[in-house]
């Protein structure tokens, strides 16, 4: 994706303050680490002046930031200060992006017709299902893959403000579950309705067949929350991925979003015996 003002702003301002508060340190004590003022400190995480690219590396050093998110918000900041230059950002970027945009936003639609989302995922499916559709992922990026999926599904749940969070599964993802184990998918499906359960999340199963385009898209909309990012929609193929801010582009996916969502059955009144009596 290209880097926007208004994504690579907010994702700048919502990073420093996000690991600032997570470091247990004050505005003021980290101001006292990076030789500059409270107030300095306050202006960067609010966003009203960027934070200089000399003093970013020691900024993330007194809140603990990675190294690799570190590097990410340098490359977000660099291309800000040359908009001509914008960078395109790469998969794992857009990952990460999309775990921030998932605490913050207030209205969050996921849509996937052959793979269970991400935060949804037991271990079993993961360990069972995304090993086998991904063959050449090694064991340790199988490994940081699970944990990434549990800390976004953490904080999903663990948001206090109850965004509305609309899940869409294709029921492709669990017939295909279905011939890998029944046992997962008895599990898997326990889970999701669990989460069905939760304050605010509603999780659909879509039985239509759709279009290759349309296989996999998210929206992310801000709401009333105004440390939300700004309006996306996130897709994906084989090997990039973007997030797209155009609001045209975003309305046209909001209304095939309402037309999947329509044609769909809630995850409480799905039945797979259905299935069965549908082929015979």
């Amino acid at each position: 994706m290209a880097i926007v003002e208004d994504s690579g702003w907010w994702f700048l301002k919502t990073m420093a303050r996000k690991h600032r508060v997570a470091s247990g340190r004050s505005q003021r004590e980290v101001g006292e680490y990076v030789y500059r003022s409270e107030d300095t400190i306050r202006a960067w995480e609010l966003g009203r002046t960027d934070i200089p690219l000399n003093a970013l590396a020691v900024y993330a050093k007194a809140c603990g930031i990675s190294d690799e998110i570190a590097g990410y918000m340098r490359q977000v900041a660099e291309a800000r200060k040359n908009p001509e230059k914008a960078i395109e950002a790469d998969m794992r970027f857009n990952a990460l992006f999309l775990a921030l945009a998932e605490e913050y936003s207030c209205d969050i639609f996921k849509f996937d017709a052959l793979i269970i989302p991400g935060p949804l995922q037991i271990g079993e499916y993961h360990d069972d299902v995304v090993r086998a559709i991904d063959p050449k992922a090694t064991n340790k990026n199988l490994e940081d893959g699970w944990e990434f999926k549990l800390e976004r599904a953490a904080a999903l749940a663990a948001r206090g403000d109850r965004p509305t969070i609309h899940f869409l599964i294709g029921e492709a993802a669990l017939l295909m579950l279905r011939q890998v184990s029944k046992e997962i998918y008895r599990k898997q499906m326990a889970h999701l309705r669990r989460w069905a359960k939760k304050p605010g999340v509603s999780i659909r199963i879509l039985r239509a067949p759709v279009s290759g385009r349309l296989a996999n898209f998210d929206i992310y909309l801000s709401g009333k929350n105004q440390a939300a990012c700004p309006p996306f929609v996130y897709t994906e193929i084989a090997d990039s991925s973007w997030c797209i801010d155009d609001p045209t582009r975003i309305a046209r996916y909001d209304e095939i979003r309402k037309m999947l969502w329509k044609m769909a059955t809630r995850i409480e009144d799905y039945h797979d015996d259905d299935r069965r009596d549908r082929l015979a």
